[in-house]
């Protein structure tokens, strides 16, 4: 397996393969299910789902804001009036005092060893991970409403079938009640008839309530009003499957210098926010050199009289130093504790890597699993439609009752339904493969941030 997928990884580079390309034309269930797309479109603002993740994102847009607010300059002021009662040593007696205080100062951090920048380098690459996260959030989404959507499909040929069901159960039931009654048969063989005909009616409404419950799921989770079976597709037509464009695809993913898998991605920005962390963590006992500039204002009277005041204004700019020189070590134990991180994000970064490499390998295998079990289901099928013809026949040149024609019937209905679940299956396989690639074509609908 091994030596295959390298023959691959070196034959997709030396072509230049390029897997976005060969992505375009893959079985997808919008491509190949009418009405689907534009549900997938408007589910990126209507869907309850994604209204949080937007509001998430933009939690994300403030935090970087604010990340980024530590290498602004900061504007403070400060105004007080207050009337006081001075006694002072040369005065026998007490004075009522008005004093007004005002300070207006500007700060602009100079020289922090690089910690407002990598504060606001973190808060800038978090707000990338809320994207990829947004990103990955739509496209779980779009793959849950794929596969909802043809549930739905293949649930409607269910209920098409119940009820086919129970209109052959009725029919057989008023054959035994016409036979019973000419005593050809006994109620003892009436029975079983009846009892089919029974639960073949528990059948159809149990059907019937699981297709009106999914399709409002359905219409719940892609944020849309009505939803009526006739959005519904009647089909969900052949799926043409082609395991050269897997491998070519596969390979390009294993070859790549760095993996495009988002879980992967997150996980390098992960370790850039953690060692961005540790650098910070490692300038706490350092000094912090800020230039200060600003007016202040001082009013006071020390006399009898009230109206006699003076008042000193300065204006003033220079450079301030903050420095704490001990902290009862536990600038120490942050700067190991951000190190540990550090080294549990590496770690969870290598494994991660290798996972979703192995993921891959998977995804690719059980789709050509996928593909074979579709292809023996669409013979199946063809099967069926041929029986009931040849049925169909037989029953116009008297060969064939009624009862055989329907059963030929039903039993195509099952093939519809099991072909129908087969190539499903198949399309949301290739739909998680590509999402593992970091593929799907369904994140184009979102709207550029």
């Amino acid at each position: 397996m091994k030596l295959r997928y390298s023959f691959l990884i070196w034959a997709a580079w030396g072509a230049g393969i390029l897997s976005a390309e060969s992505a375009d034309g893959l079985a997808l269930p919008e491509r190949a299910l009418p009405g689907l797309a534009p549900i997938l479109q408007q589910a990126v603002q209507q869907s309850p789902r994604m209204l949080n993740r937007a509001l998430e994102l933009e939690i994300a847009e403030n935090n970087r804001v604010e990340a980024r607010a530590g290498l602004l300059p900061s504007v403070g002021g400060s105004f007080r009036q207050v009337e006081s009662r001075d006694d002072r040593a040369d005065q026998t007696e007490t004075l009522r005092v008005s004093k007004v205080y005002y300070d207006v100062s500007i700060s602009q951090p100079l020289f922090f060893w690089g910690e407002r920048k990598n504060s606001a380098r973190a808060g800038a690459i978090a707000r990338e991970m809320a994207d990829g996260n947004y990103r990955e959030a739509y496209r779980q989404l779009a793959q849950q409403l794929r596969s909802n959507f043809g549930t739905l499909v293949v649930q409607k040929i269910s209920v098409a079938r119940a009820r086919r069901y129970m209109a052959y159960a009725q029919q057989q039931v008023t054959i035994a009640e016409a036979r019973l009654a000419k005593k050809e048969i006994s109620d003892l063989d009436a029975f079983p008839v009846r009892l089919a005909a029974e639960r073949g009616q528990i059948a159809l409404e149990q059907a019937e309530f699981d297709f009106e419950a999914a399709k409002q799921s359905f219409a719940r989770l892609a944020g849309i009003g009505v939803f009526d079976d006739g959005q519904i597709p009647d089909e969900i037509p052949p799926v043409q499957y082609s395991a050269a464009a897997f491998d070519r695809l596969l390979a390009s993913f294993l070859g790549a210098k760095e993996s495009p898998n988002l879980e992967v991605v997150n996980l390098h920005r992960q370790v850039a926010i953690n060692e961005l962390s540790y650098l910070n963590q490692k300038t706490r006992l350092r000094p912090k050199i800020s230039a200060v500039m600003g007016a202040n204002q001082d009013e006071q009277a020390y006399s009898i009289n009230g109206a006699q005041k003076y008042r000193v204004n300065s204006l003033y700019a220079g450079f301030q130093v903050n420095w704490t020189i001990f902290d009862g070590l536990a600038s120490r134990a942050a700067t190991r504790s951000a190190l540990a991180r550090r080294r549990i994000a590496e770690n969870d970064l290598a494994e991660a890597s290798d996972r979703v490499q192995r993921q891959a390998q998977t995804q690719a295998r059980y789709i050509s699993f996928s593909a074979r079990s579709m292809a023996i289901s669409d013979r199946g099928l063809d099967s069926g439609r041929g029986a009931l013809r040849a049925k169909q026949d037989e029953f116009k040149r008297g060969i064939a009752s009624e009862s055989d024609v329907s059963l030929a019937e039903l039993a195509l209905l099952d093939a519809r339904v099991a072909a129908y679940n087969a190539r499903l299956d198949l399309m949301l396989k290739i739909g998680e493969f590509l999402g593992t690639l970091s593929q799907d074509p369904v994140v184009g609908l979102l709207p550029k941030q």
